[in-house]
């Protein structure tokens, strides 16, 4: 072998071993790249996965007290549909998260990336959807109590269709989020990256920004109607509560009467303006059997009493109490004291009624103010934590990521991923505002203690 053939064969091979080496290098300034994000961001990693944690076990509860211990209504429906969002999230979009915090710059697995994206948006959608039924429910309940209403059995409808149009518009979140390799110069070298967030096919494309840009568009106009509802609702509510209170003033004015009749102006404010929502099926079929034998026995009495009432009457215009004898007159005093009685107890009786009457109407308001109210604190926070949501959202699709410093990025995933917020406060505003859930709360914690009593 000639000099020039050996130093050429010993060139080749230095070169690569060479370019071996700075491939290597190259990989681990990658790595060095990714654990100064991790170590950046893990305080938000850590904050998602006690999200995950509260979200997950929380609305396990919420499922097992609304889907076996709650009575039939809109509003059990409408949780369970909320509830199964936020734990698919749980399950999905929160870990998927976490995943990508922890392996920013080194993405392993393309496909988690895909499922995360998908489930993101599919968990907005559904919440946003589910949130705008509920708003145009409470509406018809406490604005239009008269009008049409949504029924039970169409309720799981509804939700159903909720969930297939949330599918609908993630779809494309499929094929337009990804992962996808860049560029970037660390310790003065370029360092090949892969990162979750557009698919490599669109990258070089606008169509994940217009799609992004749709996607705002349908949800900002679902968060306007959502708040326009409410406004109605709680104004609504407000003239009610006043007009209650007049009414009410009026009463404490009049003056009590022991006859049976009731004047219409004393009646009517206290009867229109008090009158709850009849729309609100919060009564299982149980108590709705028990609710209407109580009545008919009721009506039965009545009938009874009416019909006796009748008789003595005809007793005493036929002329038997009109004999001047001793006994026709002890007959007369007996008769006219027992039709007294039979007054006495009809007009207690129609004071008891109406007593029922009164506390029932009020006992259904409450239950729909305090339903409204739940429904209402979950809104706002939804509103505020989306529409935060979808303006950080338009960074990613305009790849201003890409120059942000990993300091930037903590504080921006922090404000990016408030919006998992909605998960978790779901059953904590259950567990202070409905006393249903929390009797079942009690019941449950009742039950665990005396099993472990009799161990």
């Amino acid at each position: 072998m000639d000099s020039f053939t050996y130093l050429s064969t010993v060139t080749s091979r230095v070169s690569t071993e060479q370019e071996h080496v700075t491939d290597h290098n190259k990989d681990d300034l990658a790595q060095q790249l990714n654990d100064e994000m991790t170590r950046a961001v893990l305080p938000v990693t850590v904050f998602v996965g006690i999200e995950v944690f509260a979200a997950f076990f929380g609305n396990l509860l919420v499922i097992y007290v609304f889907l076996f211990r709650y009575h039939v209504c809109n509003f059990r429906y409408f949780v369970l549909c909320l509830a199964f969002t936020d734990i698919t999230s749980s399950l999905t979009t929160m870990p998927g998260e976490m995943v990508t915090q922890l392996y920013w710059y080194v993405y392993p697995v393309p496909a988690v990336c895909k499922i995360k994206s998908f489930f993101n948006m599919f968990t907005v959608s559904a919440e946003a959807l589910c949130l705008l039924t509920i708003g145009v429910d409470r509406y018809m309940k406490v604005c239009r109590p008269l009008g049409w209403q949504i029924k039970p059995k169409h309720a799981k409808y509804v939700c159903g269709i909720i969930y297939v149009i949330a599918f609908i518009l993630a779809s494309p979140v499929w094929f337009f989020w990804g992962t996808h390799t860049n560029e970037r110069i660390y310790k003065n070298t370029t360092v090949t990256v892969t990162i979750c967030e557009k698919d490599e096919k669109w990258l070089k494309t606008n169509h994940p920004l217009q799609y992004s840009v749709t996607v705002q568009v349908i949800l900002s106009l679902c968060l306007v109607v959502m708040f326009v509802l409410y406004v109605f609702v709680a104004r609504t509510l407000l003239m009610n509560k006043r007009i209650r209170f007049r009414a009410y003033a009026l009463g404490q004015q009049l003056p009590t009467s022991s006859n049976n009749t009731e004047t219409p102006q004393s009646q009517s404010p206290v009867e229109i303006n008090s009158t709850p929502d009849v729309s609100e099926s919060d009564f299982s079929p149980r108590e709705d059997r028990k609710s209407s034998d109580l009545n008919e026995q009721h009506g039965d009495k009545n009938i009874v009493d009416n019909a006796a009432r009748r008789k003595s009457r005809n007793n005493t215009l036929s002329g038997e109490i009109i004999d001047d004898d001793h006994d026709s007159r002890e007959k007369h005093n007996k008769m006219l004291t027992l039709i007294r009685h039979l007054y006495q107890s009809e007009d207690k009786s129609h004071h008891s009624q109406h007593a029922s009457h009164h506390a029932h109407a009020h006992d259904m308001t409450s239950r729909v103010r305090r339903k409204t109210l739940i429904m209402f604190i979950l809104t706002v926070v939804f509103i505020i934590t989306t529409i935060l949501y979808l303006t950080l959202l338009s960074l990613i699709a305009r790849s201003i990521l890409d120059t942000m410093s990993d300091s930037s990025k903590a504080v921006y995933f922090f404000f990016f991923r408030l919006y998992f917020i909605n998960h978790v406060i779901n059953p904590i505003i259950y567990g202070v505002l409905d006393p249903h859930f929390r009797q079942v709360m009690r019941n449950f914690r009742n039950a665990l203690s005396s099993t472990d009593a009799s161990k």
